[in-house]
């Protein structure tokens, strides 16, 4: 079963990579680079895997996306990524319902082990 994956981020290069990479193994993957774009793609398209930058047009837009994701879909997996060491962000993260705080920079083959390790 193709497992649909959303990736938010504000950088548009790291999306296209991203995407492009994971569109080949044949992942269904969209894409969001705020929060608004997050919120209304996790209600349209509801995906099963959320790899999310925590910040975005806030230091912490990335926890609200996570708090909004586990009330519409509960069982979505959800990882958040981040380029700065952050503790009490990765705790509020975690208690939230993400899955793990992935630190940048991440490679496409780290995605991919993410999404294999999620689905089981």
């Amino acid at each position: 079963m193709i497992k649909k994956i959303l990736i938010i981020d504000d950088e548009p290069d790291v999306l296209e990579f991203q995407k492009s990479y994971l569109s080949r193994r044949k992942y269904q993957v969209t894409t969001a680079s705020n929060t608004k774009e997050a919120i209304e793609t996790i209600k349209n398209e509801s995906p099963d895997i959320v790899f999310c930058d925590i910040r975005l047009e806030t230091d912490t837009a990335g926890l609200d996306i996570l708090e909004q994701a586990k009330k519409i879909k509960p069982d979505m997996v959800v990882y958040l990524i981040t380029g700065l060491p952050e503790v009490e962000v990765e705790k509020k993260g975690l208690a939230l319902g993400a899955k793990e705080l992935l630190h940048k920079p991440i490679t496409n083959e780290i995605l991919e082990g993410k999404i294999k390790e999620a689905i089981g």
